[in-house]
């Protein structure tokens, strides 16, 4: 039985239970672990980083769950050298056949990957860096950015320029993993090809991600959707384009002065207590002003953080669901809706034309325009025919895509290859 060693950014149920005595909900990796634990063809250990001072290990149906020292992955320091210990000490114990890292947003994996020498790994993208720097700031302007600094970004020297700042000096770090490992999983050709351009020779192997079930189980039914209702992807930083949702969303209350605009993840705009204005992010206090600006604050419906089941739900009770961001590489929101069936608008970016095709299962626009958005969103509310046939297609598209779940077989099959090359 092969030993495999994941690198993931969170705490998954076992060790986050163990740890804080809360469970990870809803985490998209969950089905795929079961299928894993199913298999009996691999013995695997997870682990992650946490706020801690010393290796904590927890075991349940067989897996090894392991939370290391010394931070959560956002705040992680490759070089600390007791970092590089704790990572050299799992590796020993564990003693892997192979290392799969799960994304590299973060640097715990570089740490993992620079000691696990002579070990073979690969990496799954789950967004390239390289793209989310060049694209973070999303068309704000200028004045748009001056206006997004908060007292709490200067405090902090954090403002959204300053975050661009360390995703483009995170790149170098991502180059190296891919150089480390020489290997990427990829669910489209533009991010291979992105990876390919910035580490030439890398082998790239080609394999789709699981849709949690519960989005297949809702099925759109426009005679039950909400009259002139949008929903978008989470929006909490500036790459997810909520700005200019809020700009389509002004253009559309013209004509449409009910649209209600729903907006899943941490609510953008806060109370205005002194508390919270020490803590608002720059681009929230920005969001707060557009939004005032525009006067549509009656027409944005914050959700907050659902779980999957009842984000399923709020997808098949809209109209339209709206993909603003001005960077992505597979977008799992967008693929979820079009499971549901509500019909998409998608800005035309990254790996996105690869999964909508533009006005048969869904419309695709140019990421800056929103008067465009606001005009395909207008399309879906006024014609009843073409949002059914768009939902049909959208649905039918991803149950082929992922309808018979497949990613365990996809993984297997990537894992063989690597392990008897």
């Amino acid at each position: 039985m092969k030993k495999i060693l994941w690198i993931v950014n969170i705490l998954l149920t076992p060790i986050s239970t163990k740890l804080t005595g809360k469970s990870s909900r809803g985490v998209w990796i969950d089905p795929l672990l079961e299928s894993f634990k199913g298999s009996g063809k691999y013995s695997l250990s997870v682990a992650t980083t946490a706020n801690i001072k010393e290796t904590v290990m927890t075991e349940e149906d067989g897996v090894r769950y392991y939370a290391l020292p010394s931070s959560v992955p956002i705040l992680y320091d490759e070089n600390n050298p007791l970092n590089i210990r704790a990572w050299k000490d799992l590796i020993d114990e564990e003693k892997p056949d192979l290392i799969q890292v799960w994304g590299t947003e973060f640097t715990h994996a570089l740490c993992a990957l620079r000691e696990a020498k002579g070990i073979p790994s690969v990496i799954y993208m789950q967004g390239f860096i390289g793209s989310v720097a060049r694209h973070y700031t999303a068309g704000m302007t200028q004045k748009e950015l001056r206006s997004a600094v908060s007292f709490r970004d200067i405090l902090k020297r954090d403002t959204v320029l300053k975050q661009q700042e360390k995703y483009f000096s995170h790149t170098e770090k991502e180059r190296e993993m891919f150089n480390l490992s020489g290997r990427i999983i990829s669910e489209n050709d533009w991010c291979g090809n992105s990876v390919k351009f910035a580490s030439p020779g890398i082998k790239v192997y080609k394999c789709p991600l699981s849709i949690n079930s519960v989005f297949s189980k809702q099925h759109w039914d426009i005679a039950k959707a909400e009259k002139h209702s949008v929903i978008c992807n989470a929006s909490g930083y500036p790459l997810k384009g909520l700005h200019m949702i809020l700009k389509a969303v002004a253009v559309l209350k013209e004509k449409y002065p009910d649209i209600k605009l729903y907006v899943p993840g941490d609510p953008m705009a806060c109370s205005n207590s002194f508390k919270d204005k020490l803590s608002k992010r720059g681009y929230n206090r920005f969001i707060e002003k557009l939004i005032k600006e525009l006067d549509i604050d009656k027409n944005i419906v914050w959700l907050g953080n659902l779980p999957q089941e009842e984000l399923a739900a709020e997808l098949a009770s809209k109209r339209v669901f709206v993909l603003g961001s001005s960077i992505e590489n597979h977008s799992s929101s967008l693929k979820e809706a079009m499971m549901v069936g509500v019909p998409c608008v998608a800005s035309a970016v990254g790996g996105i034309p690869e999964y909508v095709r533009h006005g048969e299962n869904g419309f695709l626009y140019r990421f800056e325009e929103y008067d465009i958005m606001a005009e395909y969103i207008e399309k879906l509310f006024n014609d009843d025919e073409l949002s059914e046939k768009i939902s049909c297609s959208a649905r039918g598209d991803m149950i082929k895509l992922h309808g018979e779940d497949d990613t365990y077989a996809g993984i297997d099959a990537i894992y063989r290859d690597i392990l008897n090359g």
